[in-house]
């Protein structure tokens, strides 16, 4: 089985924020590295999904627009045709 590393990362908080990090661990029985890991796996995950809805937003309007351009193609010929 392979092993897992686990990298190290130095982060800031303010003095109140660190407090409430802290007393929260406490509380539910869990180690500081361990929360701060499943807090950044929530992050990335919501994050992730935010940016496929919007791929997906964009797509979907990306098919809307040339339905729309499509739908005025006679009117353009029209107009050239009269130029």
């Amino acid at each position: 089985m392979k092993q897992q590393h686990g990298k190290k990362m130095i982060i800031e908080l303010d003095q109140s924020v660190y407090e409430e990090f802290k007393e929260y661990c406490t509380d539910v029985d869990i180690e500081q590295s361990e929360f701060m890991s499943e807090v950044v796996q929530c992050f990335m995950k919501d994050m992730m999904n935010k940016m496929d809805a919007m791929r997906k937003g964009y797509e979907e309007m990306g098919h809307i627009n040339l339905e729309i351009c499509s739908e005025f193609d006679g009117c353009e010929s029209e107009v050239h045709s009269h130029v």
